[in-house]
């Protein structure tokens, strides 16, 4: 599955416009054409899980003959094409052609691959007895906050898919303009195989003449865009009007619930902590290190009690080194936070969770005071502020050392156990990936001639020590800014577990007796690459990115 096309020369069909009929071809696919799923061999000498269980023939293996295999890859694209009636007549001629050959074992697998294929096809409903319409059918329905689009593809005569997506409408926004945007940007991603001869609004669009030759030129055949009044294909738009209703009322109708449900559990957590405002966006830190190295401190966002993952934010702790100090690494953290948010007037959350009993909470209030943020007797005007302790669940405040106990089962403390809980699982991945990352640059220190800047690329680039070790020469090879020689060096080095030591530049008399550093820059300018851009480095798990100080706030 991808979102946009990467590869100019790849074969991409769609697009879908909900997942979860994507997924159900993709299923259906696998069980009657049982290609490979693997770009590589899991294995070299064997076939994987898929062979055994029937959803692959094993190329990688040489299981099968390249041109029946080919031949079963032709038909896929074929059946997403919408041919599938030449897909059918095809695999008919296949059967009967190994039945007269005698080679029965093969003709039933072929005739059980068929009985699936009817299954799928059985379930389109017949719209025309005339095998060439092929139409496109779209309406819509809206309400002021929101649009319902649906899209119904006939492909030789028989719905194929019904497919319903729900936009959000902005401030100032119509849904005619939203509308038109998505007929836009769904015809253009559209590959040109997919493109309908006819295509059925409920509503005109503003640039129908636009888009008709657009989509005639993309299809390489005359495309009609109609909007009817009358007949037979007016009762295609009232299905696709009456669909796109049911998914809109459905929707609405549980972000209703949704809502309720958010604001029944804020309310709570409200009164059960005894807190003057509704706790809609909520912060917490966590601090996560071993034995004082690779300190990092993490900070997740929830809003209306759901994660806000673009808000996540990491902390490389400076001020603490060697020993672990985890009040004074949750000092710098909260202050390094709100001093960025008091600087450029930001809005402050509703609450802050401070991941720890009262010590934590006690530095996170000095760095907070420190900036100008507490008043007298611990009062905090711009939010609400609390340390949650993991061992009896103790949410302690400013100022009291009596704890407040939430009720064990409630919402309330299931949220903030969530939060809590997220934050440690966030601090704790980018603590794992630093670790990562310094146990692979101390191996790779070993090796002379590669300076700082290049192990910086092999460790963003592969990510661990193991994973270089398992990297043929041609992908080493294949990072920008690591010169050939250099990367044989590299190669010869990690499978020989870090025993080779010799500098690939040796040989030229420039390098003698220069620091690896030094001799790193020399090739650099030699090979004329240029120095590499320092890169964000980005939590691969959470696609996220694991902010510095110009990121934090």
């Amino acid at each position: 599955m991808v979102y946009k096309k990467a590869n100019p020369r790849a074969k991409v069909f769609g697009p879908y416009v909900e997942a979860g009929a994507m997924w159900d071809t993709v299923r259906t696919l696998r069980k009657v054409f049982p290609m490979r799923q693997r770009a590589k061999p899991l294995f070299k000498d064997r076939p994987c899980m898929n062979y055994h269980i029937g959803l692959c023939l094993a190329p990688c293996q040489k299981y099968v003959e390249a041109e029946p295999y080919d031949r079963m890859v032709r038909q896929v694209e074929m059946f997403l094409s919408g041919r599938q009636t030449e897909v059918v007549d095809e695999m008919k001629r296949e059967m009967e052609s190994l039945s007269e050959e005698l080679r029965f074992e093969e003709a039933a697998k072929l005739r059980d691959r068929l009985k699936s294929l009817y299954t799928v096809i059985e379930k389109q409903q017949v719209f025309f007895q005339n095998r060439r319409v092929c139409q496109d059918i779209i309406a819509q329905a809206h309400t002021e906050k929101m649009l319902a689009v649906c899209l119904m593809k006939v492909r030789e005569g028989k719905l194929i898919a019904s497919e319903t997506v729900t936009l959000p409408l902005l401030d100032k926004t119509n849904w005619d303009e939203a509308y038109d945007a998505f007929i836009e940007q769904y015809y253009t991603s559209c590959e040109d195989i997919a493109i309908p001869s006819e295509v059925l609004l409920a509503h005109k669009s503003q640039d129908m003449d636009l888009l008709r030759d657009f989509l005639t030129q993309k299809a390489g055949s005359n495309v009609k865009v109609l909007v009817p009044q009358r007949g037979g294909k007016t009762d295609l738009i009232e299905m696709a009007e009456k669909n796109a209703k049911q998914t809109l009322t459905r929707v609405l109708t549980e972000e209703d619930q949704e809502s309720a449900q958010v604001e029944r559990i804020l309310t709570s957590l409200k009164e059960g902590l005894g807190i003057d405002r509704l706790p809609q966006r909520i912060e917490c830190f966590d601090i996560s290190n071993i034995q004082g190295t690779d300190n990092v401190a993490s900070m997740v966002v929830f809003e209306k009690a759901r994660p806000k993952k673009s808000d996540y934010r990491m902390f490389k702790i400076k001020s603490v080194e060697g020993e672990p100090n985890d009040f004074a690494s949750m000092k710098e953290a909260v202050g390094r936070r709100y001093s960025r948010i008091l600087n450029e007037g930001k809005p402050f959350p509703d609450l802050i969770i401070i991941d720890g009993g009262k010590g934590q909470l006690g530095a996170a209030m000095e760095a907070l005071s420190e900036i100008g943020l507490v008043g007298p007797k611990f009062k905090t005007e711009k939010f609400a502020i609390c340390g949650l302790a993991k061992r009896q669940e103790e949410v302690y405040f400013p100022g009291n050392s009596i704890p407040v106990y939430l009720p064990r089962r409630s919402e309330a403390l299931l949220l903030m156990q969530h939060v809590r809980d997220e934050a440690h699982r966030f601090a704790l991945t980018y603590h794992r990936k630093l670790r990562a990352k310094r146990v692979v640059s101390s191996k790779l220190d070993a090796l002379k001639g590669l300076g700082a800047k290049r192990r910086k690329i092999l460790i963003d680039h592969f990510g661990s020590f193991d994973k270089i070790k398992k990297a043929s020469l041609d992908d080493i090879l294949s990072v920008s800014g690591i010169p050939e020689k250099l990367a044989r060096t590299v190669y010869d080095f990690v499978r020989s577990d870090g025993k080779v030591a010799e500098s690939p530049l040796d040989e030229d008399a420039e390098m003698q007796g220069a620091s690896a550093e030094v001799q790193d820059e020399i090739a650099e300018e030699k090979d004329e690459l240029g120095e590499p851009e320092e890169l964000e480095e980005e939590l691969e798990e959470e696609d996220l990115e694991a902010k510095d100080d110009r990121q934090e706030g």
